[in-house]
């Protein structure tokens, strides 16, 4: 039994041994004879005869690639559009937080602007305007149920009226004709901007406004004093406790001017100033409380032949801008 075993591994030896000197041999002889050698002869008709069995290898693998390429495929264009799907609803989320933070500083100054011995509506959405020839007017969704009536005044911001509720009111909604409609008239005051105070420490601000971080007036380093700087035209107020510069009616004329008629020629308006309800006339109650801010002076004129200046405004808050608005109820 062990004489077989050694014999049987001595065999295995010598074989291998052949083989390696056979495969030396034909690797020499491959490489130093010719293309149209024996060797190469053999191998191009090996080629040949496997021909078909490559051919038929190639089919059978090739379903598997195309699929391989195509779930590939499907899994980019699914994660191309989940990227487009999610970059979209950014922009949505983006766009909603943006109107909402705008909502909320109209809605912020609304609150912020109420006055005690005002009455308001519920905040009220504009819903519709009204079309016609020479009229301005929208409908609000307040209405009766809320305590609207007809021939009140409509606000917005911080008491700046927009217009006054019509006849047409229902339980839920009211219909208000602009400042701009050639049928609304009030009776109005013209006054000056608050002037910018001194405040302790050399500062100068707007009368009611914070001084907590911007000097408007300051010592210079040689020590001569700079001239106080304006507060810009959408911070500035109408001074309600000083003399006025005017009083007349605000009306839209025909050629579609929003004006202030029957100034007296002695009145000191000038383009800048703001036109305020008057609240009364002599002493006679007017239809609106006094002190809403209705718009400011674009340009006055005069000749001497005329009674009065000649005022024409321009209106607080535009038409196409009006989104959420109160009625005053009382006063």
């Amino acid at each position: 039994m062990g004489r077989s075993r050694k014999s049987s591994a001595a065999s295995g030896l010598v074989a291998l041994i052949i083989l390696c000197v056979t495969s030396l041999v034909m690797f020499t002889v491959y490489v130093k004879e010719g293309e149209s050698g024996p060797l190469h002869t053999v191998q191009l008709g090996a080629a040949e005869v496997l021909r078909p069995v490559r051919g038929l290898f190639g089919l059978a693998t090739s379903p598997v690639s195309a699929a391989s390429e195509r779930v590939e495929g499907a899994l980019d264009a699914s994660e191309k559009r989940e990227l487009e799907e999610r970059a979209l609803q950014y922009e949505e989320d983006a766009a909603e937080a943006a109107r909402l933070r705008e909502e909320n500083e109209r809605l912020r100054e609304l609150l912020e602007g109420e006055q005690q011995s005002f009455t308001y509506s519920p905040l009220a959405q504009v819903v519709a305007p009204v079309g016609g020839q020479l009229t301005e007017r929208v409908v609000i969704n307040v209405g009766s149920d809320a305590g609207v009536e007809p021939e009140q005044p409509v606000i917005v911001g911080k008491n700046t009226l927009i217009g006054r509720t019509t006849d047409r009111v229902t339980p839920n909604t009211a219909e208000v004709l602009l400042v701009t409609d050639q049928n609304f008239a009030a009776g109005v005051r013209i006054l000056p901007p608050k002037a910018p105070q001194e405040e302790p420490g050399g500062e100068s601000t707007t009368a009611g406004e914070s001084t907590s971080g911007e000097t408007t007036a300051r010592e210079s380093t040689s020590g001569e004093s700079t001239t106080n700087e304006q507060p810009p035209a959408s911070e500035r107020e109408p001074d309600l406790r000083a003399d006025s510069h005017g009083e007349g009616l605000l009306r839209t004329s025909w050629e579609g001017y929003l004006g202030v008629d029957y100034v007296d020629l002695n009145a000191e308006a000038e383009q800048g100033d703001f036109v305020v309800t008057s609240g009364r006339a002599g002493d006679r109650e007017l239809l609106f409380p006094p002190g809403l801010l209705v718009g400011t002076v674009e340009s006055v004129s005069s000749q001497d032949i005329n009674q009065y200046k000649n005022i024409v405004a321009t209106p607080a808050v535009e038409a196409d801008d009006l989104q959420n608005v109160r009625v005053i109820v009382d006063w």
